[in-house]
């Protein structure tokens, strides 16, 4: 790559169909970002300068990022940050990296919180912290009790907090779902594992690159999310929300959990956000369910 004279045309379409010899869906994508933060752009700026050539320095940088991300590294980890409802987020191997499909978790908890009196809200494997820190930022009133399994994935989430101004809002917590003292939230929000043990169709770099603690749960990657259908409900005010994100096909199993739930669709049409509200009726519906194991 260094040997010729490169211009930032003429490497963004040679590194595309590198990676797409490499079965990277998002090639084009990719490479925009990677040369963008080589030289110090926007994605805009590049089509803009689309004759600007690369000095041997910026070919050498570039080159190493490519390499990486041939290895099927997701971007995120090569360039350290990633995008989340508009924000960007310090991302490392300890922690997940965003989707979109979480943002309408977020969604989920700001609609319901437009019609009722949020103080308090958990969030239950914060991992990156997106999720905590984006509802602190949304909802100013609120506070927020975030724990994580991962004292790594803390230190990430902590870093996003102070670099969005809001870690004096979240209470941080090393543990399994919640401490328990913890209770009295208006809000419980999870983007648990839900991925099945041994699924083969996870993607290589996922599974590579990820942590398995916050991907896989159990023989049929509801394991986690059986544990805070059964426990959560305890923990909310009433009137009060559990929300959580699950996988695409999982709905009916969740239903079967316990009734009363409702789902958010994501853009493909897979209920994606599950999300129960507790009132009288529905605590005690769910009771009964459990009582007769139906």
């Amino acid at each position: 790559m260094s040997d010729a004279r490169w211009t930032i045309e003429s490497i963004l379409r040679v590194t595309r169909d590198f990676f797409i010899s490499k079965g990277i869906e998002s090639a084009r994508l990719d490479a925009e970002l990677l040369l963008a933060d080589v030289l110090g752009l926007n994605r805009v700026q590049l089509y803009t300068h689309f004759d600007r050539p690369l000095d041997t320095e910026e070919q050498n940088r570039y080159r190493e990022l490519v390499r990486r991300r041939a290895s099927l590294e997701p971007v995120a980890y090569i360039l350290g940050e990633k995008e989340f409802y508009g924000r960007r987020f310090a991302v490392g191997p300890s922690v997940l990296v965003p989707r979109p499909e979480t943002e309408h978790l977020i969604d989920a908890v700001l609609r319901w919180a437009t019609q009722h009196d949020v103080k308090r809200i958990a969030d239950i494997g914060t991992g990156s912290g997106c999720i905590a820190v984006t509802l602190a930022l949304e909802l100013p009133e609120t506070s927020v009790v975030a724990t994580d399994l991962s004292a790594d994935a803390l230190e990430v989430a902590k870093e996003n907090a102070r670099g969005h101004g809001v870690n004096d809002r979240i209470e941080w917590h090393c543990c399994d779902l919640l401490p328990d003292s913890a209770r009295g939230f208006d809000v419980v929000a999870s983007n648990p594992p839900y991925i099945a043990e041994g699924d083969s169709e996870v993607d290589a770099s996922v599974h590579v690159y990820e942590p398995h603690l916050a991907l896989f749960s159990g023989t049929d990657g509801l394991d986690l999310i059986r544990r805070l259908v059964a426990t959560a409900p305890q923990r909310l005010e009433e009137p009060g929300l559990l929300a959580f994100e699950l996988g695409a096909r999982q709905a009916d199993a969740v239903t079967a959990m316990a009734p009363d739930f409702a789902f958010v669709e994501d853009l493909q049409g897979y209920r994606r956000i599950a999300w129960w509200e507790r009132t009288p009726q529905s605590l005690r519906r769910m009771a009964e369910r459990v009582t007769t194991g139906a």
